[in-house]
């Protein structure tokens, strides 16, 4: 593999230089434009880097027929074709993961057969979101594997529509002042101020995406309405304070694609509690780490629940917070996962949700786990915190806590 290192002047040039397996590095987004224009004549997979995101492009006949963003593609369709009317009972498990063609490839082909017009719709959204999000980063890293033997009977979407379709709505997106890409998410701060200005109709459902684990494009798509309209109005809000729109956060430069999010933390005695975090928000898992590292816990996480108890037999931890609400795994299943294996039948698990139901409780405690509510807006924090910690020290006390 060679790399390759600056940026190319013309599409010429890479048509040149871009060959199997080798690297472009450091490119802007007209060499990676160029360089998918000419790629297209043929049938392969050019696959990009930036500091935020992968993604996997199956170009063909002088378009673009898939996009896949990495670690996003179930929860991204079944999304789309949820909003479509159609839902999945379980994803099927899709063949072994290669470079030269989309994860997902095999599965849209089957959904294509059965529903066409709708599957059509949902890859031209999803396509169009993920160029979107392509035309808001700066600097791109892409390597090129053709894939002649590939049977390609999916729409083609030509680059050159796309392209004239998307320039408009990128300028508009670099307008925004706290908005600056579609995946980002957002966390709800103000709920009084957010209620006064969404209506009684509409709060339950706002607050329930705004709680730090919906991106923007999927908050546009449980008000089927387009991206742009929906970040225009979260815009709106957090310069009013009453949401945050949080930051992307930069990914593991390697290419390990179950890497879990990496955060420096404190040095904490040897003898101390081990905890446990089971949840699909990075920003929560970050947060949750932080906190509790800084109280003197021993703390491990994992945002993928299907792997969640083999991690949790080989970390073995004194107690484990888990997430109800999660794309491959709920926290009920998992919870019936863990109480499976011997070892940890009598494991003190708590479970964590934003929803704090009466039917949430109890079947928290028909499961023989606690129950803690996330909190909704910053003026609940304080609260979380202290009921947080009284459980800990009733639960996991460390070595400094006293206890009567």
């Amino acid at each position: 593999m060679i790399a390759m290192t600056g940026s190319l002047p013309n599409s010429d040039l890479v048509s040149n230089n871009l060959t199997d397996g080798q690297v472009v590095r450091n490119a802007t987004l007209h060499i990676l434009l160029a360089a998918m224009r000419v790629m297209s004549r043929s049938t392969g997979v050019i696959r990009v880097e930036t500091k935020y995101h992968r993604w996997k492009l199956l170009l063909t006949g002088g378009g673009l027929v898939l996009a896949e963003e990495e670690g996003q593609v179930i929860p991204t369709l079944v999304r789309k074709y949820n909003s479509k009317g159609i839902n999945f009972s379980r994803i099927p498990e899709w063949e072994q993961r290669q470079n030269n063609r989309p994860y997902c490839f095999p599965f849209v082909n089957n959904v294509y057969k059965k529903y066409p017009e709708v599957t059509k719709e949902v890859l031209r959204e999803i396509i169009l979101e993920n160029f979107l999000s392509l035309h808001l980063e700066d600097s791109f890293s892409f390597v090129w594997s053709p894939a002649n033997e590939l049977q390609v009977n999916l729409p083609i979407w030509q680059l050159s529509v796309l392209e004239n379709t998307i320039a408009n709505e990128v300028r508009q997106w670099q307008k925004f002042d706290c908005v600056k890409h579609p995946f980002q998410l957002v966390q709800l701060v103000d709920a009084a101020n957010l209620l006064a200005r969404v209506g009684n109709d509409n709060f339950p459902l706002f607050a329930k995406v705004t709680t730090g684990q919906d991106r923007i494009c999927a908050i546009a798509d449980t008000f089927k309405q387009p991206i742009y309209r929906t970040a225009l109005l979260l815009d709106k809000l957090a310069q009013k304070n009453i949401v945050s729109i949080v930051q992307l956060q930069e990914r593991k430069s390697d290419s390990d694609l179950g890497a879990r999010p990496q955060v420096t933390t404190p040095t904490v005695t040897k003898d101390e509690p081990r905890v446990f975090i089971v949840d699909d928000s990075p920003v929560l898992l970050q947060q949750m780490q932080r906190l509790l590292t800084g109280w003197g816990y021993h703390v491990d996480f994992t945002d993928d629940a299907e792997a969640a108890t083999d991690r949790i037999l080989e970390y073995k931890p004194t107690i484990v917070f888990i997430d109800i609400n999660m794309p491959s795994l709920n926290g009920f299943d998992l919870i019936k996962q863990i109480r499976r294996q011997r070892d940890l039948a009598t494991l003190s698990l708590v479970l964590v949700t934003a929803e704090n139901s009466m039917t949430n409780n109890f079947r928290a405690r028909w499961a023989n786990c606690r129950f803690l509510a996330k909190p909704r807006s910053s003026s609940d924090t304080p609260k979380f915190r202290d009921e947080l910690r009284n459980l800990l020290r009733e639960l996991a006390p460390l070595s400094t806590d006293t206890l009567v």
